[in-house]
């Protein structure tokens, strides 16, 4: 995604940039909500055009989706840049980007250490970006897919204030020179799918950047991912990229990867309901990218209680104070008979 006017610079010595930001949008209604089924843009997930058929894959569990995906996990730590306030979301959509930086050097780690230094800076003003920086979820390329923030936090790379940023996971895929666009596009398409049977996401609800519009200006729609629309708008290529998407998704054969109700609040491990899967899957969906510190209990030691005879106590008195018995206090003391003295210290069974 080329951030308006921002000038990108290598990222091994990011500088600060300018940006140009757009308006934000409202909510989007069924009129003009360009991934609803009755919308000519609607994910049909047919290809269309001159893009050839999309073949089935065979079934797979998410593991091996998960797996295949490559995900690496660098998240911008908690209280810091673009993670110093948290925002809680609820996945509803995923939105579809394309970086637009072609240095050599830009690939997903890259931009994820430009991230975590916080140098994708935005100026702050209202209606526009909200937390002076631009920040997304995954970046993606031909090796890889760098995960940034947890997928139950929002981003600030689409529509401000809008549902574009408030309900949708991010994904910026890579155009550094010599990075794969082909291997890129297949990697972002299997990471879609598996957000999608993560987070219960529709097809339709896969949209491009170009879906979120941009308020009071001349283009409102962003030409982005610029390489999969058709002179700037969803056609063929979208649709061809869906039903890449929707062959990875329906190839899922296990069900859903579930949290696990006994994880740290830190960092989300994953079981799958299926008994024949026995492990976790880590991708992070909570708010903090730190796994739990480990704390050791020291060793329990049983609590040892007495009492001091004063004048009046009698065993039974004090028996019926500790709710024990006198057997039980003579028995503990060595008391042959009823007989206490002022000041002698009884040990409470």
């Amino acid at each position: 995604m080329k951030w308006g006017m921002i000038t990108w610079m290598s990222l091994f010595h990011v500088s600060l940039g300018v940006v140009l930001l757009p308006g934000c949008s409202s909510s989007p209604s069924a009129k003009n909500d360009r991934s609803s089924e009755s919308s000519r843009f609607g994910a049909t997930a047919a290809y269309g055009g001159r893009y050839r058929p999309v073949p089935a894959t065979p079934p797979k569990s998410p593991r091996q989706l998960y797996r295949e995906v490559n995900i690496k996990q660098d998240i911008i730590p908690r209280g810091k840049h673009a993670r110093k306030y948290r925002r809680y979301m609820k996945p509803r959509y995923i939105t579809i980007h394309s970086t637009q930086n072609f240095s050599r050097s830009a690939d997903a780690l890259r931009h994820s250490l430009a991230l975590k230094n916080g140098k994708l800076r935005a100026p702050k003003c209202r209606g526009g970006n909200r937390i002076g920086y631009l920040v997304w979820h995954f970046t993606t390329d031909q090796d890889r897919a760098v995960q940034h923030l947890p997928t139950n936090e929002q981003g600030e790379h689409a529509d401000f204030d809008g549902p574009g940023n408030n309900y949708s996971i991010g994904i910026e895929m890579c155009e550094n020179r010599g990075n794969s666009r082909s291997a890129t596009i297949e990697r972002t398409a299997k990471l879609a799918a598996y957000l999608m049977h993560q987070h219960d996401i529709p097809l339709r609800k896969i949209v491009p950047h170009y879906h979120w519009p941009r308020k009071g200006l001349k283009q409102p729609h962003k030409n982005c991912p610029h390489y999969l629309l058709d002179n700037g708008h969803p056609g063929a290529k979208w649709q061809w990229f869906l039903a890449k998407v929707n062959k990875h998704f329906k190839s899922i054969s296990h069900p859903k990867i579930q949290p696990n109700p006994g994880a740290s609040p830190y960092a989300a491990s994953y079981v799958a309901t299926s008994s024949r899967a026995t492990s976790s899957i880590p991708i992070v969906a909570s708010s903090s990218s730190r796994a739990a510190p480990r704390v050791r209990s020291k060793p329990s030691i049983p609590m040892v209680r007495y009492h001091s005879v004063k004048r009046g106590d009698t065993l039974y008195g004090i028996a019926r104070k500790y709710k024990t018995s006198v057997a039980a206090l003579k028995t503990k003391n060595g008391l042959r008979n009823n007989i206490i003295g002022i000041g002698k210290r009884l040990r409470l069974p």
